[in-house]
């Protein structure tokens, strides 16, 4: 009877264990459209905590979610205490908004709290349009995007105005993203009032630059708020709701058939410039002049704006200086400004003639297409100065010495003479003795120490540099006579002495050069060279500013991984 009695306290006693605590998953639903927000209730029981649980600010781990899950603003929480016989239960419970980031089946993972795990739930994310509402009773949305014919690589703006006529917590709006499009942000997003119909209003906005990286339909993905409307007695209660602005699908087209074999320009505003640093009627033969070109691009970002091609001229060489990017971000868009400066010296006086510059671009307000043109330049080269300077007589001092000053300086000759023929004597003499010591000292073993080692290595280092230099030079030449097959080999040989690794194709060095701009610069040069259209407009002068840029950029990467110093 005793230990009857034992068995079933400690059952008892064991139950109560089990029971002390409890975390419970659920979900509003479990089938929703990609942009639909589905609400995760999670709920913990307590039996043992009483009412000190009441006190507690602890939360779940909701860190899981965030692999497949946006979390729409902060959870809300609530909780109760009861006492039924004696026995005293604490209940917490929180409501969390989540937007899926993908579509398929979407896990919503075990999650913990106090040691305890909710069970996982499968949420099916259907690809369709949301059956949100545009607009509510507190809140609607207005969306404007630019009108016209568009094309692949255009900028399109975006802006985006949410309305609310209420106060509330908690708001948030859905990530911007547009896929096979770039999305430049042009502006913070800005809160402020206006007034509709005599009603004052408030006003979220946004505005983006998107750039249509292939032809087709785009799609601008509809775009959700949720908001909490605030209670005006109880502000940390009040009604979720959600709204969701409609969709939009644009028409893409492609580069047009009548732009020419030339890099695509699709701008608004498109606007070349130059200057000299040296009028064309001073230029002297030796002495560089600085040719300064300017581009200027609205609608267009830097990486889009091709640099400016220069032909080859006769009797004149190029050293092409840094480019300087000064674009710009505004609420109406992009506009760069791409300054491009080239050092010319002229080798010889005559007439040199600059051929006139002409890049095409693509009107995007006119849908046409249109030429950005520099004139022609003839120029007469003179020759560099070469006048000798003029030396100034002493007052008193004749040009010609009298017969004085003649046997002088015969004397002087003279006893030089002798003085070098007694010097010649004694070094011979000299040179002997030490020959003879030489030779009467023992062989010995020659060794490397380790200062010879020190020099070998100082004397490799300096011929790796100076093929680097020579490769480079070269490099530089056959850009600037667009020798494609020139350009290759001394991309290859530079990029050998560059790096100090033997590479024999132009896969290693674009590998080296890790460029995505680079890169798509080496294949259109592969494409010149084996493809059988041989009216390729390739420019060979931009892959030298590529390579610099990339070198640049390789450095500043390095430069930022490097580990901070000890403090």
């Amino acid at each position: 009877m005793v230990i009857r009695w034992i068995i079933t306290a400690a059952l008892l006693v064991t139950s109560q264990l089990v029971l002390a605590a409890e975390f419970i998953s659920s979900v509003d639903r479990k089938q929703i459209g990609r942009s639909d927000p589905v609400t995760l209730q999670l709920q913990h029981v307590d039996t043992q905590g009483g009412f000190l649980n009441l006190l507690s600010t602890d939360m779940p781990d909701l860190s899981a979610l965030e692999r497949d899950w946006n979390i729409v603003g902060r959870p809300r929480i609530s909780k109760e205490s009861s006492n039924v016989n004696g026995k005293s239960t604490s209940t917490t419970r929180w409501e969390v908004e989540l937007l899926p980031r993908r579509t398929g089946e979407v896990l919503i993972p075990a999650l913990s709290y106090k040691g305890e795990y909710s069970d996982p739930i499968r949420i099916n994310v259907e690809d369709t349009a949301t059956t949100e509402p545009e607009k509510s009773e507190h809140f609607f949305f207005e969306v404007e995007v630019s009108s016209g014919t568009h094309y692949v690589q255009e900028q399109l703006l975006y802006i985006e105005r949410m309305y609310y006529t209420v106060n509330h917590d908690d708001a948030s709006l859905s990530e911007f993203e547009v896929a096979n499009a770039r999305v430049q942000p042009l502006m913070d997003p800005k809160k402020h009032i206006t007034v509709v119909d005599g009603q004052r209003i408030g006003v979220y906005e946004r505005r983006y630059a998107i750039f249509p990286e292939s032809s087709g339909t785009l799609v601008i993905p509809g775009q959700r708020f949720t908001a909490r409307v605030t209670d005006r007695y109880n502000r940390f209660r009040g009604s979720a709701e959600t709204i969701v602005s409609k969709p939009i699908e644009l028409t893409i087209n492609p580069i047009p058939d009548s732009y020419p074999q030339a890099p695509w320009i699709p701008a608004s505003r498109f606007v070349l410039e130059e200057a000299f640093s040296t009028p064309p009627t001073e230029w002297q033969t030796g002495e560089p002049v600085t040719r300064t070109f300017t581009l200027k691009a609205t609608g267009l970002s830097s990486g889009q704006v091709p640099p400016v091609p220069m032909a080859e001229v006769q009797g004149l060489r190029y050293y092409p200086d840094q480019t300087q990017d000064d674009s710009s971000i505004s609420e109406q868009g992009i506009v760069t400004t791409i300054t491009q400066s080239v050092a010319l010296v002229p080798g010889a006086p005559g007439e040199l003639v600059l051929p006139e510059v002409s890049i095409p671009w693509w009107n995007t307000l006119e849908n046409r297409v249109e030429y950005a043109t520099l004139p022609e330049h003839v120029i007469t080269v003179t020759p560099a100065s070469t006048t000798a300077p003029t030396v100034q007589t002493p007052p008193g001092v004749t040009e010609n010495p009298g017969p004085s000053a003649s046997n002088e300086a015969t004397a002087d000759s003279t006893l030089w003479k002798m003085a070098l023929g007694i010097s010649v004597i004694l070094n011979g003499l000299l040179l002997a003795g030490v020959a003879w010591l030489m030779l009467r000292q023992p062989r010995t073993t020659v060794v490397t120490t380790s200062a010879e080692k020190k020099a070998a290595k100082e004397n490799a280092d300096k011929k790796q540099k100076e093929d680097e230099h020579y490769y480079w030079r070269e490099l530089k030449k056959s850009a600037r006579e667009n020798n494609a097959q020139a350009i290759r080999d001394n991309i290859i040989l530079w990029a050998s002495a560059a790096s100090g690794r033997p590479m024999t194709s132009l896969a290693q060095a674009e590998v080296w050069l890790n460029d995505v701009r680079l890169s798509a610069a080496l294949a259109e040069l592969d494409a010149t060279l084996y493809s059988a259209d041989k009216n390729s407009a390739f420019n060979g002068s931009s892959i030298t500013l590529l390579i610099e840029k990339a070198l640049k950029d390789n450095t500043a990467k390095k430069s930022d991984n490097a580990l901070p110093e000890l403090y």
